[in-house]
């Protein structure tokens, strides 16, 4: 009779090589397209216990490419901007003004609209812009 040797157990188990390849990679990945940005001031900034937060009504001022003048999305001519302005401007003296122009606007055309806005009675106007990449 033949006999045979001791029966070999096959250990079975996940090739984990590749699976550490692939998360290896995804980390490399959002390591890179991620933006690492230092404040450049350190601040340990307080906490309030009372108060409360103010909300500012902000209107939007735009001036496309053309030169065509819109606030809050609706066309408007630019003689009609002081008029239209003023009521708001009046009822809320806090109101802020976000002017966002097209590159191609000429700043004569700016400065015009940043006058009318300054004799309607708003004080406060923030300059929208992009960040270089």
């Amino acid at each position: 009779m033949k006999t045979f040797g001791a029966v070999r157990s096959r250990q079975s188990g996940l090739n984990m090589t590749s699976l550490i390849d692939v998360v290896f990679i995804l980390l490399i990945f959002f390591m890179i397209g991620s933006r690492f940005e230092k404040p450049a001031i350190s601040l340990t900034l307080p906490n309030a216990t009372t108060g409360e937060r103010v909300e500012r009504q902000i209107i939007t001022v735009s001036i496309d490419s053309e030169g065509n003048l819109y606030v809050e999305g609706k066309p408007i001519e630019p003689a009609a901007l002081e008029l239209f302005i003023a009521p708001l401007a009046t009822a809320d003296p806090e109101l802020t003004a976000s002017l966002e122009c097209d590159g191609a606007v000429p700043f004569a055309k700016v400065t015009k609209i940043l006058d009318s806005l300054k004799r309607a009675g708003i004080l406060n106007v923030a300059v929208r812009h992009e960040f270089p990449r």
